[in-house]
């Protein structure tokens, strides 16, 4: 990947912000474009506005945060002063969306390969664990096809999906998890349970929560992944 691509890449993200949850500052190669990604990126994912910083503010970030000077404000200001005017749009969405994926399928066969090394004891535990986590990794590589669908731009921001208000809660079970939920589940809504990769996800599929029939108000014990399965196939039928 050239310089040119990754400068295009580059102002892609700041005219999609979405992207910034997307996009890994690994993936840019140039070190130069990796380090003011790496400081842009963290800006706009923790800051509570969501706005993306202007070209003024990133020279600023980026002469606070270059401690060593290694970048000259003259490559900052002209990697800022470019635009994607010149490129069609679908031409730029085909390029980005390959290098998203080759990026990401790189990194994933890293991580396979160190948890095979790690393997040092083959029972069935270890390699159903293993076997799991590989799968789990990959998954990502098979969702990023669809990932840029208009999700709304607060969609990857947990914090935006709050409900605060607690007569409409339903209790988890768990003290620590209603008090992070503002008082539990919300009634009357999906509850989508956000994480990033490899935190246990997947491990509370086997969670078991109580549902209530509204029909017949028969309340029976579920777990969360046969919860959903049931709903697939409802959907399908």
């Amino acid at each position: 990947m050239n310089v040119g691509m990754e400068k295009v890449f580059f102002h892609h993200i700041l005219e999609n912000a979405e992207q910034f949850f997307k996009v890994e500052p690994f993936f840019f190669k140039n070190e130069d474009i990796q380090f003011i990604y790496s400081i842009v990126r963290n800006e706009y994912t923790v800051s509570k506005n969501k706005v993306v910083p202007t070209p003024q503010q990133i020279l600023a970030m980026v002469k606070l945060n270059d401690t060593e000077k290694k970048i000259a404000d003259n490559l900052v200001k002209m990697l800022l002063k470019g635009d994607n005017s010149a490129y069609e749009n679908e031409w730029i969405l085909e390029k980005f969306k390959a290098w998203k994926i080759s990026n990401l399928t790189k990194n994933n066969v890293l991580k396979s390969i160190e948890l095979i090394r790690g393997l040092e004891e083959i029972n069935y535990d270890n390699v159903v664990d293993i076997a799991t986590k590989i799968k789990q990794i990959h998954n990502e590589v098979s969702l990023i096809a669809d990932d840029d669908e208009d999700l709304g731009d607060d969609f990857d921001d947990p914090d935006s999906h709050k409900v605060t208000d607690t007569t409409k809660k339903m209790s988890t079970g768990w003290t620590t998890i209603d008090k992070i939920m503002n008082g539990g589940w919300d009634q009357a809504s999906l509850n989508v349970l956000m994480g990033e990769t490899n935190v246990g996800k997947c491990a509370s599929y086997d969670m078991i929560i109580t549902v209530r029939n509204k029909k017949t108000g028969i309340e029976e014990e579920i777990t969360i992944g046969k919860f959903f399965s049931e709903i697939r196939q409802t959907n399908q039928d």
